[in-house]
């Protein structure tokens, strides 16, 4: 992540904040300067200027004893009005820690950014073999089953003309559908009420995925099972069960 064309046009010291919070997430521990170092590709005194501003705003916490930092409780809470009552966060937690307990695969929630879809949060399988990605990365909203179950909720001309615009600005991915193909596994995704894929983001890999019945604060967020696609072929049906009921237990507080 050493090439500093990802900053172009942007204010590089609040990226490099968004990245070593992202790194957080996407690590679920205690890190040393040096390992956000060797992780984002950051110069070492960038990275120490940005976590001490961090720690004084009180964002960051430091354990002398391991020279590790951590997100505080701050931070934690940080942002849950966007998500429409002071309890959606941990209601969301709570459905996808069920799911993933139930399952015993990954579980992954994501909503649409702009033209793409961005995996918000997950929940890793505990089996050796399983699927993985990183909170806060994007795919194209036509490129993964999360993105076609969004896309399930606009007009067809609206499809279209997502597929294009983002095709304009990031270019057309390798292997992707085509638009026609697209409006296929769309129609499928909104007779259904799911969508599966087989190998689309990663070979060997697929996901089941389906909608959360409310839309939090305004925003419709997808929620998914991720695995071995031979592991979930073995017990396909079960696990579209469980992954409907926990999204249909989902409800937002009137």
């Amino acid at each position: 992540m050493s090439d500093d064309r990802r900053y172009d046009g942007l204010v590089k010291s609040g990226v490099r904040i968004i990245e070593i919070l992202e790194l957080f997430e996407s690590e679920r521990r205690d890190l040393k300067i040096s390992e956000i170092v060797t992780a984002l590709g950051m110069p070492q005194s960038s990275v120490s200027m940005l976590v001490k501003s961090l720690l004084s705003l009180g964002y960051l916490v430091f354990d002398p004893d391991t020279r590790r930092y951590r997100p505080s409780e701050q931070l934690a809470f940080l942002g849950h009005w966007a998500l429409g009552t002071p309890d959606s966060v941990q209601r969301l937690e709570d459905v996808m820690r069920k799911l993933a307990d139930d399952t015993s695969e990954s579980v992954l929630l994501g909503g649409q950014k702009g033209l793409q879809m961005q995996y918000l949060t997950f929940i890793e399988s505990r089996h050796h073999l399983r699927f993985t990605l990183n909170a806060g990365q994007l795919r194209p909203l036509h490129g993964c089953g999360l993105g076609i179950m969004l896309l399930s909720r606009k007009t067809d001309d609206e499809v279209c003309r997502l597929i294009r615009h983002h095709n304009a600005e990031f270019g057309a991915p390798t292997g992707l559908t085509s638009e026609n193909q697209t409006l296929e596994m769309v129609a499928q995704a909104r007779e259904k009420g799911y969508f599966e894929t087989d190998g689309i983001v990663t070979p060997g890999v697929g996901t089941i995925s389906t909608l959360l019945p409310e839309a939090v604060s305004g925003r419709q967020l997808g929620l998914a099972i991720g695995g071995p696609i031979a592991r979930l072929a073995s017990h396909r049906r079960e696990l579209r069960q469980a992954l409907l009921e926990a999204a249909n237990s989902f409800s937002t507080p009137q």
